[in-house]
């Protein structure tokens, strides 16, 4: 007789704890992610726009024109406050007494990706610690194409878990361009602009959109 009312019980402890896993948040920082692709992102178009003004420079070479200078001087600046302004507000708000509740799957997917972006620099630090410093060149793109695919995989399984379908175009963005940045080396024209479309469309656009979907 007291088996019954212990599996009622059993089961719906099981459907509370399912039920506190899907709430809150898909994704951790979504301000700080918005901020960080915007504020980058649109700093590098407008080093961009410069560039393309003032004519590419030659392969191997720094820019050197002075609107390319002058407009990535302060665009770099205003970003750095931008994001790290944001940064000291997302502490507060993480680590304050009204911080912001992400959903069990949601803390998982994004805490996993972050431990192996930092395990997977360790390692590359580790790899190339005798390398010179000439040929950073040829394994910094695998580096940021490896963030690439840990960013596309962590909204891959936002999307599966939070039933957002639209992020599956995020995740797959983001495995397009971490091919194209390996593919580019840094060395190839469309390395930035790979870079710059990252940043905007794989980070400030979705954020923002996320944001305003909490806010309806």
């Amino acid at each position: 007789m007291t088996d019954a009312p212990s599996r009622q019980d059993d089961d719906l402890a099981y459907l509370k704890r399912l039920a506190v896993a899907g709430r809150g948040e898909p994704a951790p920082f979504l301000l700080l992610i918005a901020v960080f692709g915007g504020a980058y992102g649109f700093a590098l178009l407008a080093i961009l726009a410069g560039v393309m003004i003032e004519g590419l420079p030659k392969p191997g070479s720094p820019v050197e024109g002075p609107i390319s200078n002058f407009v990535g001087r302060w665009a770099i600046i205003t970003s750095h406050l931008a994001f790290f302004g944001t940064l000291i507000w997302t502490a507060w708000r993480t680590l304050g007494p009204n911080r912001v509740r992400l959903s069990r799957t949601a803390s998982a997917t994004w805490s996993a990706s972050f431990v192996a972006l930092i395990v997977t620099y360790i390692v590359f630090r580790i790899y190339t610690r005798d390398e010179p410093f000439t040929d950073a060149v040829h394994t910094s793109p695998v580096m940021l194409s490896i963030i690439l695919v840990l960013w596309g995989a962590a909204w891959w399984i936002t999307a599966l878990s939070s039933d957002r379908r639209w992020l599956f175009l995020v995740a797959v963005g983001s495995f397009a361009a971490a091919g194209g940045l390996a593919w580019s080396r840094l060395e190839s024209p469309i390395a930035l602009p790979i870079i710059c479309a990252s940043l905007i469309f794989l980070a400030f656009v979705p954020a923002v959109l996320l944001i305003r979907e909490k806010r309806r």
